[in-house]
């Protein structure tokens, strides 16, 4: 009995220390994401050309978030979590810059043709405010879920 417990104990402190290192990850994802894209939105307020302006790129940190957590080997309750956490900071720039660009009639960087696939600026501003919190998330967790899959499947070569 005592050693079940103790077994017990040592898995619950080893679960939380990856957890708690998990998190201080994502926070760090979480925190470079708004910081570029809050870059991203000076540039584009301040008339710097899209062609310049897109290389301040929030997709490129999520991305990396995506491989980092894939290298980890996270479980799938923590890749679900880990997944709203990296499209959520992203949520909080892109919907205020849609909101924005839709209330002045201002072009910016987060609506021009490249990234709106043609759509109206109404359209734009609810598919992202809806996909950010379904499939947005979703191709995320995909993504992290297939790279911890092939990190798996693919033996080390060294």
């Amino acid at each position: 009995m005592m050693l079940q417990n103790r077994q017990s104990d040592m898995a619950a402190t080893l679960t939380h220390f990856k957890w708690s290192e998990n998190a201080r990850i994502l926070s760090r994802f979480g925190l470079l994401t708004v910081a570029v894209g809050a870059f991203r939105a000076v540039l584009t307020l301040n008339e710097v050309s899209d062609d310049l302006t897109r290389f301040a790129s929030m997709t490129v940190v999520i991305l990396a978030g995506c491989v980092y957590f894939a290298r980890r080997g996270t479980q799938v309750r923590e890749r679900l979590f880990i997944s709203y956490a990296l499209v959520i900071p992203y949520m909080l720039i892109e919907v205020p810059a849609l909101g924005y660009a839709w209330w002045s009639g201002r072009t910016t960087i987060f609506h021009t043709p490249p990234y709106t696939l043609g759509t109206p600026i109404e359209i734009h501003f609810y598919g992202h405010l809806i996909g950010g919190l379904t499939w947005e998330p979703l191709v995320v967790f995909l993504m992290i879920t297939l790279g911890s899959t092939l990190l798996r499947i693919v033996p080390n070569q060294q």
